[in-house]
């Protein structure tokens, strides 16, 4: 039962996650995401029209969303990579 809860919890965050980053991110054109728990922590793939405005001057704008995950989420040692959507037209959360 204890690994059927860890699922359920991992999806939960999972879910949890990609509204809070929809919210956050939504004038930079968010995309959607994917998250790849490792054993050396959490990377975190954000799909973008516009990375620049996620990762911010100077990388300040990421290295607070890193910092959010780690304490709103629990995620251990998270990663956050940014990708560009090249044809944005063609990602449904965006045209939304």
């Amino acid at each position: 039962m204890a690994m059927e809860r860890k699922f359920v919890q991992d999806g939960l965050n999972g879910a949890l996650m990609t509204e809070y980053f929809a919210h956050q991110l939504e004038r930079a054109g968010y995309g959607g995401m994917n998250i790849n728990r490792t054993p050396m922590g959490t990377q975190v793939t954000v799909f973008a029209e516009k990375p620049g405005m996620i990762i911010g001057k100077g990388g300040k704008t990421i290295r607070r969303l890193t910092h959010e995950l780690e304490s709103m989420f629990k995620a251990d040692n998270p990663q956050i990579d940014v990708q560009e959507v090249k044809v944005p037209e063609l990602n449904a959360q965006m045209m939304a």
